[in-house]
């Protein structure tokens, strides 16, 4: 390959503008916006990204991938005692598919395996790069329902993984009762659930994820409580609005819950559900 890897500088912003706007555009294509609001909310999106970013892998190097004088993709790594974390990589289309990020990927699995420390990395969901991943011997660890975690394990503990996360899936669903609680919802992971909005629009909604929500930083004590957020994916269309729905899991009665619409890209509309129950600390 002719992938030469250069750290990044300033000059380099307006080509991961370009960039982010390339991949990210498709997944704003059914929305059917003016072409100036959609250059004004990639760009929004793309600050937030870096802001992003910057605040969580502070340390991290970002370089970009040059293919002779062209600049065709970047790779963010974060390197620390914990873990390489692998933040970001991509390229502009016409250099997909062609094993670069294949080749990447296994330096980086290489140097992990010298220096003794995980390998981590994160994709979108939906992302068909999430199979490249499996491939090369990551499992999921989590999400946040926009993103999926990933680690490298040794090919003869994925099994034992995949195995164990069946068990537990299971046992939790025989013994947590239905209601509105994390314990609860959190069997729903993986499954897909019956929804109806008011209006008598009816689409099936996959649940990834429902993660425990943290005290606020800096705000005043709080007792969090039973204080979670559920993570659904569903079609772009039919759509979902900002709304109550009812949701009927496979196994229980109907759920009245509120769901908002977060988020629209390739892997279809991703939803939310808050359950706020913090409390002031007395």
């Amino acid at each position: 390959m002719d992938t030469v890897l250069k750290l990044a500088t300033p000059e380099d912003q307006g080509f991961l503008s370009e960039l982010f706007n390339e991949i990210r555009s498709v997944e704003f294509a059914p929305l059917g916006l003016p072409q100036l609001a959609l250059e004004q909310l990639l760009g929004m999106q793309f600050r937030a990204q870096q802001s992003g970013y910057a605040a969580q892998f502070p340390q991290a190097v970002d370089r970009i991938l040059w293919s002779g004088k062209t600049r065709i993709g970047r790779m963010l790594v974060d390197e620390s005692a914990n873990g390489i974390h692998l933040v970001d990589i991509a390229f502009l289309a016409a250099y997909r598919g062609q094993g670069r990020g294949t080749q990447l990927l296994q330096g980086l699995r290489v140097r992990a395996l010298q220096a003794g420390l995980p390998l981590r990395l994160s994709v979108r969901f939906g992302n068909p790069a999430e199979r490249l991943y499996a491939r090369q011997g990551f499992v999921r660890t989590g999400g946040d329902g926009i993103y999926v975690t990933m680690e490298l394990r040794e090919p003869g503990a994925i099994d034992e993984v995949a195995n164990l996360e069946s068990h537990l899936v299971t046992e939790m669903a025989e013994n947590v009762e239905q209601g509105y609680t994390g314990a609860y919802f959190r069997t729903w992971i993986g499954r897909t659930v019956k929804a109806r909005g008011l209006e008598g629009v009816a689409v099936d909604l996959a649940v990834d994820d429902v993660k425990a929500m943290q005290a606020p930083i800096g705000g005043p004590a709080v007792d969090v409580g039973d204080s979670f957020v559920i993570y659904f994916r569903g079609p772009v269309s039919p759509a979902l609005p900002t709304a109550c729905a009812d949701l009927t899991p496979l196994d229980g009665e109907d759920m009245s819950i509120f769901l908002v619409p977060i988020a629209c890209d390739a892997g279809g509309m991703k939803y939310e559900a808050i359950f706020n129950r913090m409390t002031p600390r007395v």
